[in-house]
């Protein structure tokens, strides 16, 4: 009886696991959209832009600690059917994606002035744009995998 308490805890923890993982990049290709709204709108929506983006690096930065100890997407994706070609390719993307997230953070944070808004809000959508793409095919392949092994159940995800 202790061994199918002990699998069954491991399951319900499998499954919070992934559901915090998507649901994190759920929270975060949403707080991509609020803040690209937020770049098109006038300067005068630069400290509420300020916070917005503090909040946004904080969860990128607490999802990504927790995506890097439990996650090989290299396992995920192979198992998903993806070529080597195409496992190195997202890699690669990836580490682009992460040095140009650090570069875009430092130069942003922690005030955007409303006289650098118009840049803020080119660069702001370029980078958001690349975010938001990343935790979409991320979550696709995270689901499809999940779906497959019995850890999510099916419906209820909306991709962004």
């Amino acid at each position: 009886m202790n061994d199918r308490i002990a699998v069954r805890t491991a399951s319900d923890q499998d499954r919070a696991n992934w559901t915090r993982l998507i649901d994190d990049h759920e929270k975060i290709a949403g707080q991509c959209a609020e803040l690209v709204g937020l770049a098109r709108q006038s300067k005068t929506q630069s400290a509420l832009a300020s916070r917005k983006l503090i909040e946004l690096a904080v969860t990128v930065a607490d999802h990504l600690g927790v995506e890097d100890e439990v996650i090989d997407r290299t396992v995920v994706a192979m198992e998903a059917h993806c070529s080597a070609d195409t496992i190195a390719m997202m890699e690669e993307d990836l580490d682009i994606l992460r040095s140009d997230w650090k570069a875009f953070i430092g130069r942003w944070l922690p005030t955007i002035s409303p006289k650098d808004w118009a840049a803020f809000g080119v660069q702001a959508e370029s980078m958001l744009d690349r975010l938001s793409h990343q935790v979409k095919l991320e979550t696709e392949l995270l689901y499809d995998h999940a779906l497959r092994d019995g850890v999510v159940r099916p419906g209820g995800l909306v991709l962004h």
